[in-house]
């Protein structure tokens, strides 16, 4: 059994290094293979717990621009030469998350369902209040933004069978590569990092608020992490990384928890879950959290070497042809997993997807091309 925790542990390293191999990705690969069902489970906890945490490291390296406005935080530590303090940060973010998510697991569990059965007579008008809460908070060319990634999405999940791989990637990663091959972004001489001065207090307080706010958002479809970072105002760097940080891994604990207490699949890891066995007892339950923080602490030590090395390829490499190589994978994977449908899709999302930064709003309301199809469904 640890074999396939350690397995998981080493392919999430391996696939959060990797643009566009997704988690939900591997388990529908992993669903076709025909493994023992229980063991596919636990690899695929494990995965997603270690993805979660190497995801830092192509978070920093990956998508920056030389346009200040349209920086995300961990590209502001790697114009400045502090790339590697930056993974730092949120890797502390993340492993504080999952310390906290698992010690207020019990919590959950009971709360979950209390919760879900107050807000879900009224979940449409929930939902659509944060949305438009959300919205407002950035005005006019954020609605925009919302709206065009809308109507993308409910016309991709309509035309196309697998159209979530072209349209997020398109949306979220192949736009902020094609900006920085505009701007002549090049990765400047990175310094030698050193570890982050996080007093333990402040590294609680941010996870508490990331298990607050993904148990919150867990009640209702179509939100994440992103849109969660977004309902508080963080204007430090440092703190917002480490928010984010906790917020993926989070997740991850939160996902399985809601499956067990209130049987909803919130990422297609745990549909893939479902499929396998069905539904999970308390004692699978803990098993699987127990693999995620294992396999989670491997991907914490690991993204130490593994930074140094990320942020070495540039020494060596222009920024341009490893966004150009990226680009290109992600084309490939479109084509292969959708179709030419699907690339042409990747290829609109990835400008729509540049609208966000050219209009100086957070890239979260592109995820308006889920949300307003789950809206229309709850209507």
């Amino acid at each position: 059994m640890i074999e396939f925790v350690l397995l998981g542990a080493f392919g999430g390293i391996i696939a959060g290094l990797i643009p566009g191999i997704h988690t939900n990705l591997v388990a529908v690969m992993v669903a076709c293979a025909g493994f023992d069902a229980w063991f596919s489970c636990l690899f695929l906890a494990s995965l997603a717990s270690s993805r979660s945490i190497i995801d830092a490291v192509p978070t920093v390296f990956l998508g920056a621009s030389s346009d200040v406005m349209s920086l995300h935080p961990a590209h502001r530590f790697l114009k400045k030469g502090f790339g590697l303090v930056g993974v730092r940060i949120l890797v502390s973010g993340a492993l504080a998350g999952l310390i906290v998510s698992f010690l207020l697991a019990p919590f959950l569990f009971i709360v979950l369902p209390f919760l879900q059965n107050l807000v879900k007579p009224v979940l449409f008008w929930l939902l659509l209040g944060v949305v438009i809460f959300l919205v407002l908070r950035e005005g006019a060319r954020a609605f925009v933004v919302f709206s065009i990634s809308g109507v993308l999405g409910y016309i991709s999940l309509s035309a196309v069978t697998e159209p979530l791989f072209p349209l997020l990637s398109g949306l979220f990663g192949a736009s902020g590569l094609i900006l920085s091959l505009f701007d002549g972004f090049d990765v400047p001489l990175q310094k030698t990092a050193s570890n982050p001065n996080i007093p333990i207090s402040r590294l609680s307080l941010f996870a508490i608020l990331g298990v607050c706010l993904s148990g919150f958002l867990m009640l209702f479809p179509g939100l994440g992490p992103s849109q969660a970072a977004s309902l508080v105002r963080v204007k430090s760097k440092t703190r917002y990384l480490l928010l984010t940080g906790a917020l993926g891994t989070v997740d991850v604990i939160i996902s399985l928890v809601a499956f067990v207490s209130i049987g909803r699949a919130r990422n297609g890891a745990v549909a893939v879950m479902e499929q396998l066995v069905g539904s999970f007892d308390i004692s699978a339950l803990i098993a699987l959290i127990g693999a995620c923080c294992f396999s989670a602490g491997i991907a914490g030590l690991a993204s130490v070497p593994i930074s140094k090395w990320y942020s070495s390829i540039f020494d060596f490499v222009e920024y341009r042809f490893v966004a150009l190589g990226v680009l290109f994978f992600l084309c490939v994977l479109s084509l292969t997993l959708s179709g030419l449908l699907g690339l042409l899709i990747f290829a609109v999302s990835a400008i729509v997807g540049l609208l966000a930064p050219l209009l100086g709003v957070s890239r979260s309301h592109a995820m308006g091309c889920l949300l307003v199809p789950t809206l229309l469904m709850l209507w």
